[in-house]
């Protein structure tokens, strides 16, 4: 595991499966902070749905076309808050870079566990940095 922080603080995720859900092992996964991913508006809406203002101010970006990229429904949040609070081990979310930049991703997989992560309080996300998709 390798870990993308500026902070000294130690960072904190959610608990991660010991292996996928393909039984792979989830070993490499890197850890990367919030403000480093790309936000659709869905994700958006359900972060000021959940946490308020908490987060404004927070450097979180969002897509420049925000008002139409949205990847799909967020229906499955209490789902994914419910695993949250049985501590649940889960896997890393699956990112891209996005724009081919190396300081932004874009989630391609894991958009619940990115709010639930965020409206929990952690610092970081375990992701799987993917070269394509």
């Amino acid at each position: 595991m390798a870990e993308d922080t500026e902070s000294l603080e130690p960072p904190t995720h959610y608990k991660i499966a010991e292996n996928k859900q393909n039984g792979m092992p989830n070993i490499d996964y890197i850890l990367i902070e919030y403000n480093k991913i790309i936000l659709d508006k869905n994700m958006s809406e359900e972060l000021t749905r959940l946490c308020g203002d908490k987060y404004n101010g927070t450097g979180l970006k969002k897509f420049r076309d925000f008002k139409t990229k949205n990847y799909g429904d967020m229906k499955r949040i209490d789902i994914v808050k419910k695993d949250f609070e049985i501590d649940k081990g889960l896997d890393p979310i699956k990112v891209i870079n996005f724009n081919g930049r190396d300081d932004r991703y874009e989630i391609i997989d894991g958009r619940h566990r990115y709010i639930i992560s965020l409206y929990k309080g952690y610092t970081h996300i375990p992701c799987n940095l993917l070269e394509e998709i």
